[in-house]
């Protein structure tokens, strides 16, 4: 499929914008190409798309399901009995349910960790964005479990991936608190094995770092490190609480970080140090959302609006976190992470893009368009979303989406019943 786009506002000059196929194959003024579909860009600018690299998609359908907790009570007393109770059919539902609002907020990727990973794998086939899937490793030390999750490790890596021009799998562990010697030594084993990407949440609470001292006498990263789990194909998500030492490791090793600042906000598990890390690793630092039930939703626009102010707050300065840097890291930084030759309006490169609408209120005066989605806009500025070359959203508008929420209502009264 082609693609035209005329008259688009991209970086403070109008173009034409030409996709063919799945990539940007043509970006001047005046294209005189002709393509399968042409789109109006007067009052749009194009932006690069979001890549979310902390997700827990089907959590969608727990948003509102036990809040203003401390995480480890939210986890042991509301998430972790429910999460027991649900089907393979029921994270369909809830997967397609948390795509949409991706779509409608401008992501095109997501990073996600949890259960049943063929079902979400067939919603993001569906609904046409990109994702890379594992299935979370967590055995809480029991040795019958972690038997269960090799063997389910297995069989998902054997499974066939039903979109491998939009699907990555790859692995993820839990975290130091719920995860076994046995089953870290699997994962790092596997994972080089099939060269497969690495999630894993690390240092989200300072609670986290005292056990892990007091249990092995070294830091949730030593621990990491010490199963030779940490390269440049592993996401450390939240990492809220690293010392100099840390920081040095994971650097060195070539992680990159994944900052969820509405999850780590509203859970209070700290404030993570965005500028000093950016600093460090300015191509390492990326934007996540975390699941909605700890976020409450899957708005990169929120998020990175968080993210900027929160580096303020925690750094005690005003250019700390700058509009620039933060949707960098939202975009460019995010797609690179996972291998994907995205994340700019460049020819060449992947075509997941966003078109924004510059009559939008948000919008207007328009001095800084990066500083108006960073600081001021929310999803209502974003019009349409391609990903891969093709529209996933067109005017406001995705496809079967009544249905869509029409059958997440009906699983959401079927969980108040297990409740």
């Amino acid at each position: 499929m082609s693609i035209l786009i005329k008259n688009v506002l991209h970086q403070n000059q109008y173009v034409d914008v030409l996709i063919e196929g799945n990539r940007f194959s043509q970006i001047a003024p005046h294209i005189e190409q002709t393509a399968e579909k042409i789109i109006d860009g007067s009052n749009k600018a194009i932006v690069p798309a979001f890549y979310n690299t902390h997700c827990h998609a089907a959590m969608s359908i727990l948003r509102g399901y036990g809040d203003d907790k401390p995480l480890f009570n939210w986890l042991k007393e509301d998430i972790w009995p429910i999460e027991a109770k649900l089907t393979s059919a029921d994270i369909y539902v809830a997967s397609r349910l948390a795509i949409l609002e991706m779509i409608k907020s401008g992501t095109i990727f997501f990073a996600d960790m949890y259960f049943y990973g063929e079902e979400t794998m067939r919603a993001v086939k569906e609904l046409g964005i990109r994702a890379a899937i594992s299935l979370v490793e967590m055995d809480m030390f029991e040795s019958e479990q972690t038997q269960m999750k090799k063997a389910a490790t297995a069989k998902f890596l054997e499974m066939e991936n039903p979109c491998p021009e939009r699907i990555i799998k790859g692995l993820s562990c839990h975290a130091v608190y719920t995860v076994s010697s046995d089953l870290f030594e699997f994962a790092a084993k596997t994972a080089q094995e099939n060269d497969l990407f690495m999630q894993i949440h690390l240092s989200e609470t300072a609670g986290e770092n005292t056990d892990c001292l007091a249990k092995y006498g070294m830091s949730p990263t030593e621990r990491l490190d010490s199963f030779d789990i940490l390269n440049d194909k592993t996401i450390l998500a939240h990492a809220v609480h690293l010392n100099s030492k840390d920081v040095e490791i994971i650097r060195r090793r070539g992680s990159y970080l994944s900052h969820n600042p509405v999850s780590n906000l509203k859970l209070n598990s700290g404030l993570f140090a965005f500028e000093d890390l950016y600093q460090e690793m300015p191509d390492k630092i990326t934007i996540g959302t975390d699941g909605a039930s700890s976020n409450n939703n899957l708005s990169m626009v929120e998020s990175i609006k968080f993210a900027s102010m929160s580096a303020k707050m925690q750094a005690n300065s005003a250019v700390a976190g700058k509009a620039a840097d933060v949707y960098r890291t939202a975009t460019l930084n995010g797609a690179r992470a996972f291998g994907l030759e995205a994340g700019e309006i460049r020819e060449g490169a992947l075509a997941d893009c966003l078109l924004i609408d510059m009559e939008n209120p948000f919008m207007v005066p328009n001095y800084n368009i990066i500083s108006n989605l960073v600081y001021a806009a929310d999803s209502s500025a974003i019009c349409d979303v391609i990903c891969d070359g093709k529209l996933v959203m067109e005017n406001h508008k995705v496809e079967g989406e009544k249905e869509i929420i029409a059958e997440a209502r009906k699983l959401a009264k079927k969980i108040i019943n297990l409740k």
